[in-house]
């Protein structure tokens, strides 16, 4: 079947919008050609868009779907149709965040088996490892068997909250990234220094304070930039494609600026909640705004969005997390809360309205934040992130 929608709007480079017609056949774009206002043939289908922008779909390259295992928060199915409703036609699934966890073959076969029914976009799945992999050997198997199947790259934390998927000390994060060039693989790195927060974060506990900001202190802001310059040494290092996830500092943003400047292969996210909420939010919203890394000053909130404009943070996540309302999101000691956030329904409309109608963000790179640059990161592109 055959439609053709009429009197769209494109982003060029430049900024400024071109009128197009776009002819789809069979759900996949064909082709465009300049708007001439024409009829269209008896056998097409017409659709006018009077003037309205297209855009590709949105990817969402970091979520958590939390499906199979922890599916009494939400399921493959729930999220998918949520970012369906959101303008997200591609997510990329964690693989921390299911039962098993996505660290071998056979665990993302039954990862699939589990989702592949339920989903309403496209997906793809990130790899992972664990210390006992690396430390036996066994990961320099399994990081190309699952590089075959199909994963974006690996996942690594440096500090961890889940017994199921553990942090990797400084060591096996070398072995990591040793492998991951050899197989030229992307990793991407939860940055936050395992030492400094948790010294940081016992010694709050141990004085009794359990309210937002208690988890904001013990979770310091030099935790973030500390660990993102390890990850960057050894991306240099070892000549390793890394990806900084959920990047919440301006000192981070500055970090990733000065590498990219010197030639390694480094790229970074942010997401929603890093660019419009800060300090006084938290101490707002409580335990709803609980996420990790904590969301930081109003300071950071400016210099991120400057290094979303000027391209040093190269597109924007969710990192959608969500909890159990209001058994796992409702309560006074934030200790006891769970962090994460739910966003995916949320990041285009959000960052529309903030990157472009309050910032002057061009549609172009709009369009670049949202869609290309993940897909081009990720693999995923020219089949995602661009129009035709």
């Amino acid at each position: 079947m055959q439609k053709l929608f009429q009197n769209a709007q494109i982003a060029q480079p430049d900024g400024t919008l071109l009128a197009v017609d776009i002819l789809v056949t069979d759900g996949i774009i064909e082709k465009f050609s300049p708007a001439l206002g024409e009829p269209a043939p008896a056998e097409v289908a017409a659709i006018d868009l009077h003037g309205l922008f297209v855009m590709p779909g949105g990817v969402d390259g970091h979520v958590h779907f939390d499906d199979p295992g922890f599916t009494e928060r939400e399921d493959f199915g729930t999220g998918t149709m949520g970012a369906a409703a959101g303008g997200v036609t591609t997510i990329v699934d964690m693989p921390c965040t299911s039962l098993p966890p996505v660290t071998t073959p056979d665990n993302f076969k039954t990862k699939m088996r589990a989702v592949e029914s339920k989903a309403y976009v496209d997906y793809a799945f990130w790899g992972g490892t664990t210390p006992t992999f690396i430390d036996s050997g066994a990961f320099r198997r399994l990081l190309p068997e699952l590089k075959e199947l199909g994963v974006v790259g690996i996942k690594a934390y440096t500090i961890s909250g889940m017994q199921t998927y553990p942090r990797l000390d400084t060591r096996q994060m070398v072995m990591l990234f040793e492998a991951a060039r050899d197989f030229n693989m992307l990793v991407a790195v939860h940055a936050e220094d395992y030492f400094l927060a948790t010294y940081y974060t016992d010694k709050i506990i141990r004085e009794g304070r359990s309210d937002p900001l208690a988890y904001k202190d013990g979770r310091t802001y030099d935790a973030e930039p500390l660990a993102v310059s390890t990850v960057l040494a050894l991306a240099r290092r070892e000549h390793t494609r890394v990806h900084i996830v959920h990047m919440s500092t301006s000192a981070g943003v500055d970090l990733v600026r000065q590498a990219k400047g010197q030639g390694i292969d480094a790229t970074t996210e942010t997401c929603p909640h890093y660019l419009l909420l800060n300090r006084e939010d938290f101490v707002r919203l409580g335990s709803l705004a609980k996420c990790t890394p904590p969301l930081r000053d109003r300071y950071d909130n400016e210099v991120l969005w400057a290094g979303l404009l000027d391209g040093t943070i190269d597109y924007v996540t969710t990192d959608h997390a969500a909890g159990i309302y209001p058994r796992e999101k409702v309560t006074d000691n934030i200790w006891n809360a769970y962090a994460g956030m739910p966003g995916v329904q949320l990041r285009v409309p959000l960052m529309l309205y903030e990157g472009c109608t309050v910032r002057g963000m061009n549609l172009y790179r709009f369009g670049e934040i949202m869609s290309t640059n993940p897909a081009k990161r990720l693999g995923l592109f020219p089949r995602k992130g661009i129009l035709a």
